[in-house]
């Protein structure tokens, strides 16, 4: 009887607080006509974003310097494909009269430029292979004769300054310089080429060699020298010197990496044909 008696107790005290904890339940809960609160939160949610339709071809593609354009490199050696639509314009950026002589008369020299570098405010610091964008068109100069037909077209990196350089009566250098955005080296700087038209045609200028001096163990050249591009780096320069009294000459300054060899050209146009003159040195 005393354990039976004691299991009522239990049961009765059980049903007790269970009776309680539902009435409590009960007043917790919220009525009918009260407003339920605002989430502390708003509930998470994936949307799918509707396909853009593709720009029409404009003068002013997206501006290159964007963070996200400048948030990875380019592989030279796997180039990105063409866009589709390509939305890449040329923009003539200069246009030089030229005489042509008798393989064309008075022509002009053209040179075209990717549009976004050419745009009013575009930042001409220069391109280079590994840094986007990474589909800049190649800068064309044209040689165009009067009649407005492109005798010919040559290619040099995106960003392009082109200057016309009187040496003397009739005879006209033609300075290229591809602007170079260098990373990091003592060999890297804006490129320099000189050119001259002839029969008609563009074509890498040389003069007849009046002077020679050779360094020490070096080979010699033939009776032309042909101006090679040269790049503006520590080692590398080239500018036109205006002695007094003497026709502007054209002096090119160059280093033989690995050799300690330094050489130093000069081209000038007297007596109506072009001459040129080298000096080497080499360091000990």
């Amino acid at each position: 009887m005393l354990f039976a008696g004691s299991w009522d107790t239990r049961a009765l005290l059980l049903a007790t607080l269970l009776v309680a904890c539902t009435h409590e339940d009960a007043s917790r809960s919220t009525p009918d006509d009260a407003v339920p609160s605002a989430p502390s939160s708003p509930p998470s949610a994936v949307v799918t974003p509707a396909p853009s339709p593709a720009p029409p071809p404009s003068a002013d593609p997206p501006d290159a310097g964007t963070d996200t354009a400048e948030s990875h490199y380019c592989d030279p050696e796997k180039p990105p494909p063409i866009p589709s639509p390509d939305t890449r314009l040329y923009a003539t950026w200069r246009t030089f009269p030229v005489d042509l002589g008798a393989h064309g008369g008075a022509g002009k020299l053209r040179v075209l430029e990717d549009s976004r570098l050419t745009r009013p405010g575009a930042a001409r610091t220069g391109t280079h292979p590994v840094l986007p964008p990474c589909d800049l068109l190649q800068s064309r100069v044209e040689l165009i004769d009067e009649k407005g037909t492109t005798l010919q077209v040559e290619r040099f990196w995106p960003e392009l300054d082109v200057e016309l350089r009187t040496m003397g009566p009739g005879a006209v250098l033609i300075e290229t310089i591809e602007r170079v955005r260098c990373l990091a080296s003592c060999w890297c700087g804006d490129g320099h080429a000189f050119w001259r038209i002839q029969d008609g045609r563009l074509a890498p200028h040389e003069g007849r060699v009046v002077e020679r001096r050779p360094a020490a163990g070096t080979p010699g050249v033939g009776a032309m020298l042909k101006v090679k591009p040269v790049t503006h780096g520590c080692y590398e320069s080239s500018q036109i010197e205006t002695p007094p009294g003497r026709p502007p000459v054209l002096v090119v300054n160059r280093s033989a990496m690995g050799t300690f060899v330094t050489a130093k050209e000069r081209h000038w146009f007297e007596d109506g044909t072009w001459k040129a003159s080298i000096v080497e040195h080499k360091w000990q």
